[in-house]
């Protein structure tokens, strides 16, 4: 589903809505990723269950194996956000009329940029503390994977997550629609 089926008029609607037809197509590549990671952990962990009764498992699978279900988390916060696949109570606040639905826009925008905003104020905090690295998780040239590696996904997403907020924000006041799924499994 794509939810771009409105035309801009204006050169400030036409630029919010290139950024945020750039915005989804970013969020297919981190859900690319996110699937990517994703089959790689599976196949790791098919992997060991074939080749332990064997004796021929790779100590370094399982470490690896938690990589990959970290990035996943990671990659796919932003994919899952900005392609609406997160949690939403449009049939609630669709209740209300057009009142309700734009104050849930507002308050929603404003509790994700409160989230991602710490999630981002830690940075510094993280990189400070991420020394060393994770154990196990070998890299082809004999190297251990450096623990900071674990988090630049989530800081990316949060920012991405965060820009995806402003981009809806700046829409509304420009009154261009809410992206919105084209279904609700719920009802």
């Amino acid at each position: 589903m794509n939810p771009f089926s409105y035309e801009p008029e204006g050169p400030l609607q036409q630029a919010l809505y290139r950024g945020d037809h750039l915005n989804w197509n970013l969020a297919g590549i981190f859900l690319w990723l996110s699937n990517t990671c994703l089959l790689v952990m599976l196949g790791l962990t098919v992997a060991t269950i074939i080749l332990r009764p064997l004796s021929l498992a790779a100590y370094w699978m399982w470490p690896w194996t938690m990589v990959f279900f970290i990035w996943l988390s990671f990659f796919g916060f932003f994919a899952m956000y900005a392609r609406l696949k997160d949690v939403r109570v449009d049939f609630i606040a669709g209740l209300f009329g057009p009142v309700g639905m734009a104050v849930t826009r507002v308050l929603t925008d404003i509790a994700t940029l409160t989230v991602t905003g710490v999630l981002l104020w830690q940075v510094p905090q993280v990189i400070a503390t991420s020394r060393g690295v994770y154990d196990g998780a070998i890299l082809p040239a004999g190297f251990e994977l450096p623990r900071l590696a674990l988090s630049v996904p989530l800081f990316l997403s949060a920012a991405l997550v965060a820009i995806t907020a402003l981009i809806d924000l700046a829409k509304m006041a420009a009154g261009l629609p809410e992206n919105v799924a084209d279904h609700h499994p719920e009802t």
